[in-house]
């Protein structure tokens, strides 16, 4: 056993003995082997991060960027120049462009200790551990603004000339802030309500009456200065039984009416047919 730094290396007892030579070389993230063909390194697959990974996503999100970039360079070419087809693959490629170029610097960026110990690995150096493998918050909004920064930067150089650099970065700059400061409140939003949704899941398996809390809405309605009023759907229920049986009262008066005015009205008729038979009888006395 030799010491070479901070490796250990396991030579075998005697050279040419019939036991298979092999010698491990057990570095921080990696194993190196060697055998009596030479050295092999088999270093972690978590411990590197291949620069094609980077190239691959980035062909991805620069392809998904440029499909809406075509149909709007259709669209505005179709309108405003007399060459809509070229003017749209323009557009398609500018989009490409940026999307690609963004999040290659962003991938790069939020996986830089994956991407060293990769060149390290190609170089025979020893890999470090990695502390990029799950980012902050934080450090995603930074990756976000630089790579929108350098990205507007870049292409506003090569698009539209050295006098745009300025105006790109910033605005490229302000736009992945935004975004990723949106993102990050659309993600925590939804894993609250996800969480919330089990939770209550587990209250009702488990038989526990779980407590709506209320919504904004309710808590506008309920405050003294609005005016409308939230209603459960018990006091709904109620409230409509009691629309309800108004109703019916109304009718049953009605009712009522129609029946007294039919009583008036076959009283009439049985008074007028006294008096006929009167007139009648008078006559035949004359």
């Amino acid at each position: 056993m030799e010491s070479m730094g901070e490796h250990t290396v396991l030579r075998p007892a005697a050279h040419g003995s019939n036991t298979k030579a092999e010698i491990k070389d057990i570095s921080l993230l990696g194993t190196r082997v060697f055998n009596d063909r030479g050295m092999t390194n088999r270093p972690d697959p978590n411990a590197v991060f291949h620069p094609l990974e980077v190239a691959r996503r980035a062909a991805q999100v620069g392809g998904a960027a440029a499909i809406p970039g075509t149909i709007i360079g259709s669209l505005y070419g179709t309108i405003r120049t007399s060459t809509p087809l070229l003017f749209s693959v323009i557009s398609g490629l500018q989009w490409f462009a940026i999307g690609s170029t963004y999040w290659t610097i962003r991938t790069s960026i939020l996986n830089r200790d994956g991407l060293s110990n990769y060149f390290r690995y190609t170089r025979g150096i020893p890999l470090r551990a990695r502390t990029d493998q799950h980012p902050t918050k934080s450090e995603k909004v930074t990756a976000s603004s630089v790579s929108g920064s350098v990205t507007g930067a870049v292409l506003g150089l090569v698009f539209r000339g050295p006098k745009n650099v300025i105006p790109g970065t910033i605005m490229f700059g302000l736009c992945g802030f935004g975004g990723q400061h949106l993102y990050e409140y659309l993600d925590s939003r939804n894993t609250r309500a996800v969480r919330r949704q089990m939770e209550i899941q587990e209250r009702v398996e488990s038989g526990v009456k779980e407590e709506v809390k209320d919504n904004w809405v309710q808590r506008a309605a309920k405050s003294k200065w609005s005016p409308m009023s939230v209603l459960t759907d018990e006091q709904y229920e109620e409230m409509m039984k009691e629309k309800i049986l108004s109703v019916e009262v109304q009718i049953a008066l009605i009712d009522d009416r129609i029946e007294g005015m039919r009583v008036k009205q076959r009283e009439l008729e049985k008074s007028q047919a006294e008096e006929q038979v009167q007139e009648r009888n008078a006559e035949v006395k004359r």
